[in-house]
């Protein structure tokens, strides 16, 4: 087996590669990393291929592809700010024609393509979203809609052109093994750790362990129908259940009271207009607060059947990823 990972950098990306490297052996892994990306402790020092491009780089990519069995698609790019909308269509649509592309040139024998909930349809009142629920975000939601659009580059090819691939739909994301202090999910738990875990969200969402999401790709490589989506999710549960397991297993004091997402819509679309003036991304942003007000629960019974997967609990997944900031970000 030779494989190719995409966005080998980011959170689920440093989580996978080691597995891949543990289970195949470091000569069946090449990663393709965007020049300038940091290299994550959990797979710098093995001795894997790495191919730098440009996700949307066709002749880049196709290079990167050739001679390889199987391709992990994890690249995106994620973001509620309108003004992404041209980069989100960029990384998210066209970068992943160019995989498609170059899938099919190549000759790879499966593309295992890693989108989001967010190309799924959605109930915002707590109804089961399942990989059946059309699409239907409002057109100002731009990451989901470049989601949408990527997602549907891979299914036409599989139905079209007789490309073998497979995709997952994770919820968010949660675990440790966030390389990234910076990133959302891990400024989640420097609020907690540092005391300024005031209000919540209203709504609810779904979650899902990158562990989980690891295992499922990796059985991805040889399982499941081709053409087929499989959402990933290990719990739903509101906002505010979220932030006080992170409480709890931080030992940190948190006070979730729900904040009206009209509130919130209202301070994000004021900060999306500040932006213009000063051509900084907001901190909030009109789009996510209209979301933080829904419910959106995803059903997990597709990708337990075909895969045979058992999720990880929440309550070890908030436990370990609080040891696991800790141990990485908090210092000793």
């Amino acid at each position: 087996m030779r494989i190719l990972v995409t966005g080998a950098t980011g959170f689920v990306g440093s989580v996978i590669v080691p597995e891949l490297v543990r289970k195949f052996g470091s000569d069946s892994v090449s990663t393709y990393v965007l020049p300038g990306d940091r290299i994550p402790e959990s797979w710098k020092h093995q001795k894997i291929r790495i191919i730098y491009g440009d996700i949307t780089d066709e002749k880049r990519i196709l290079e990167a592809a050739r001679e390889k069995t199987h391709v992990i698609h994890l690249a995106g790019l994620i973001s509620y700010w309108r003004r992404d909308f041209s980069r989100l269509m960029r990384v998210n649509w066209l970068g992943v024609r160019a995989v498609v592309e170059a899938c099919l040139r190549a000759g790879v024998g499966r593309l295992v393509h890693v989108s989001s909930v967010g190309a799924i349809g959605f109930r915002k009142r707590g109804e089961l979203i399942d990989e059946a629920t059309p699409f239907n975000w409002p057109p100002y939601f731009h990451y989901m809609t470049s989601k949408y659009f990527g997602q549907r580059a891979v299914e036409e090819a599989a139905q079209r052109k007789g490309l073998n691939a497979i995709i997952f739909n994770p919820a968010s994301i949660m675990g440790p093994g966030d390389p990234v202090l910076e990133t959302p999910h891990n400024q989640l738990y420097a609020r907690v750790y540092g005391g300024r875990m005031f209000g919540s969200f209203r709504g609810g969402l779904g979650v899902v362990d990158v562990r989980d999401v690891s295992a499922a790709v990796i059985k991805g490589l040889d399982r499941g129908r081709a053409g087929e989506r499989y959402l990933l999710v290990g719990a739903n549960l509101s906002y505010p259940d979220v932030l006080r397991l992170i409480g709890k297993h931080a030992g940190r004091p948190v006070h979730p009271f729900p904040v009206p997402a009209s509130l919130l819509a209202a301070a994000g679309l004021s900060l999306e207009l500040m932006s213009h003036l000063t051509r900084k991304k907001p901190l909030f942003t009109y789009s996510y607060g209209r979301l933080s007000g829904w419910t959106t629960f995803y059903s997990n019974e597709k990708s337990r059947r075909d895969f045979s997967h058992e999720y990880i609990p929440i309550e070890k997944t908030i436990r370990d990823s609080c040891r696991y900031f800790e141990n990485a970000f908090i210092p000793s």
